[in-house]
């Protein structure tokens, strides 16, 4: 099983680095024109360049995402588990009379016989949709049995 949680987001490290300057410098003229500055020094101004003077907005910006590895102490994986849903289960006097009522409908929830179902639901004590995720979850019965 995979420790990784889609739930709670990897810490990222982020690392910039700027590379070539793509600054034209005869726009005005209606040119291209770079001036072959390949990598970003920082100068005195932290935001210009030191070998071009342009602005560090004018350097390609190159990101790298590093995500770092999660590890989750019990605790943690504790307090996931205990805040998962709880799966119903049925007895077997149960599931015969689910069954039972299931092929009585034809496996499907009509909405004619809405209020059929919520009578039975509630003789069940058991909520609709319970009974509906039920009857999708074993309509595989019906079509093996026929």
């Amino acid at each position: 099983m995979s420790n990784i949680n889609i739930n709670h987001p990897l810490p990222i490290d982020e690392v910039v680095t700027y590379k070539e300057c793509l600054h034209n410098h005869s726009a005005a003229l209606g040119h291209v024109t770079y001036d072959g500055c390949v990598k970003y020094i920082a100068g005195e101004d932290a935001l210009l360049c030191a070998c071009c003077g342009c602005h560090r907005n004018f350097h390609h910006k190159n990101t790298i995402f590093t995500a770092e590895p999660q590890t989750q102490t019990p605790d943690q994986v504790q307090e996931m588990r205990s805040k998962r849903k709880k799966r119903t289960t049925f007895s077997s006097e149960h599931k015969n009379k689910l069954i039972r009522f299931a092929e009585s409908v034809g496996w499907k929830p009509r909405k004619e016989k809405k209020d059929e179902i919520e009578s039975f639901c509630s003789e069940m004590g058991i909520t609709r949709r319970m009974f509906i995720v039920w009857l999708i979850n074993n309509r595989h019965r019906a079509i093996n049995n026929a």
